[in-house]
């Protein structure tokens, strides 16, 4: 790591819009170099920045760490290419479209179901535990 362009853990928390806890974990887990040590400071590299918005945004968009350390090429050999990163990204956007037509499909079941529901009486009387009860 150089010593130059160098922040705070504080600063790079404020700048990428990330929790303190945050940073230590993902350092703990190598999605960030780890930081040098100066004067009781933990001091990142100001392109560490970058790197951990990057982290947040795509944990925003639902990828799990284990892609993100897979598109950052932590563990691999050699630095992902746009294609690698493309690949995960297309492979998630169908995970995405599959529990988007799965969420359809239980939408279209359940609906109707709480629309015919009076919500007064017994659970017996239930007309979602009785549509729910019986086999289709």
């Amino acid at each position: 790591m150089t010593a130059l362009a160098t922040i705070t853990v504080g600063v790079l928390s404020k700048m990428s819009g990330v929790k303190l806890d945050t940073i230590r974990s993902y350092t703990r887990m190598g999605l960030l170099p780890k930081p040098r040590k100066a004067a009781g400071f933990l001091l990142y590299r100001t392109e560490d920045v970058g790197r951990l918005t990057f982290i947040r945004r795509a944990v925003g968009l639902g990828f799990g760490l284990d892609a993100v350390r897979d598109m950052l090429g932590v563990d691999g050999a050699r630095p992902r290419g746009c294609g690698d990163v493309h690949a995960i990204a297309a492979r998630h956007l169908a995970d995405i479209r599959q529990r988007q037509a799965e969420l359809a499909h239980m939408e279209k079941a359940l609906a109707p179901l709480v629309l015919a529901c009076p919500q007064k009486g017994g659970a017996a009387a239930c007309p979602i535990v009785n549509s729910l009860s019986h086999p289709t």
